[in-house]
């Protein structure tokens, strides 16, 4: 069960982002689409009894492939993809343990996520402003 709601919750997430992207435009990467990716994982797993590390792990795992195959064979972003969503698998779970409220450990992989994807992208936009600079000023 665990890998057909993985398997559902990547394909809806995909689905979603790929809707937030047309019509809210690149700000969803660190607002709308983690809310939507953190909500639909952890809330189908837990209310159909999943295992919630697995679900977030195998999730993460689907999106390392597709950032891999999009990156043309890259290693960084799908490293990433996984590495992340284990993160916030390993939060959610850990909090909703220590709560014993899915609201809670939902509301921390949110978090998490988002902040999580706020400093991808300054690394990635300082990274890509080091290189511009070297070039513009050879």
């Amino acid at each position: 069960m665990v890998y057909i709601i993985a398997a559902l919750m990547a394909s809806l997430s995909f689905l979603l982002n790929r809707m937030f992207l047309r019509y809210i435009g690149p700000v969803t990467v660190i607002s709308l689409g983690p809310v939507a990716e953190e909500a639909a994982k952890t809330l189908l797993a837990y209310y159909l009894g999943a295992e919630l590390i697995a679900v977030h792990v195998i999730f993460g795992a689907i999106e390392a492939v597709y950032d891999w195959y999009q990156e043309g064979g890259g290693l960084a972003a799908p490293a990433l993809s996984l590495a992340g969503h284990s993160l916030f698998g390993v939060a959610t779970a850990g909090i909703l343990a220590m709560t014993g409220t899915v609201w809670l450990g939902l509301a921390a992989g949110i978090v998490l996520h988002l902040v999580y994807n706020v400093a991808v992208i300054r690394l990635l936009a300082e990274r890509t402003g080091k290189n511009s600079r070297k070039r513009d000023n050879p």
